[in-house]
This record gives structure tokens, C-alpha cells and sequence, in this order.
């Protein structure tokens, strides 16, 4: 058993992604996976405001400004507006 290496440290890193990550993933899959995407996005975003974490929501809605279609812009932009 002198072989055997308990150390488990190593096979369970899993590295991070971040939001730039996920869009290019969905970007790869196509448009409507990004659309989905800045949907949910906008979801979250909303779930924010409820929560009373307007900061959160605004970096979400800054990101669904940049990566959304006309109408997912449009429904940030009011979002924003509301929360400012």
C-alpha cells in the first residue's frame, strides 16, 4: 500500500470560470444558447433587486448590456433606470 497516494488535493482542483468563460462556451453552441444565457442573466438580475442587492444586479445588467439582443438591452436598460 506503500504506492497508494491519499492526497486528494490535486484530482479534486476544478478551476474556476468566470462569466467571460460561460458566454464563450455559449457563443460556441450558438445563438440561442446565448440568448438563453443573457436571459437567465436577467432573471438573476432581477432576483438581485428583490434581494435588495442593487450593486449585484447592476453588474449583471451591465453584462446583458453588452452580450443581450435589442429587447434583453432594452429590458436592462429599464431595470437599470429603476434601481438608480
Amino acid at each position: 500500500m506503500a504506492g497508494i497516494d491519499l492526497n486528494m488535493e490535486e484530482s479534486m482542483h476544478v478551476p474556476a470560470t468566470g462569466s467571460a468563460d460561460a458566454t464563450t462556451l455559449a457563443e460556441e453552441q450558438g445563438p440561442d444558447s446565448l440568448w438563453q444565457e443573457v436571459s437567465t442573466k436577467l432573471d438573476l438580475a432581477k432576483a438581485y433587486v428583490e434581494m435588495g442587492d442593487k450593486e449585484g444586479a447592476r453588474e449583471i445588467l451591465q453584462e446583458v448590456m453588452q452580450e443581450g439582443d435589442d429587447k434583453q438591452q432594452g429590458d436592462a436598460k429599464a431595470l437599470l433606470a429603476g434601481i438608480q
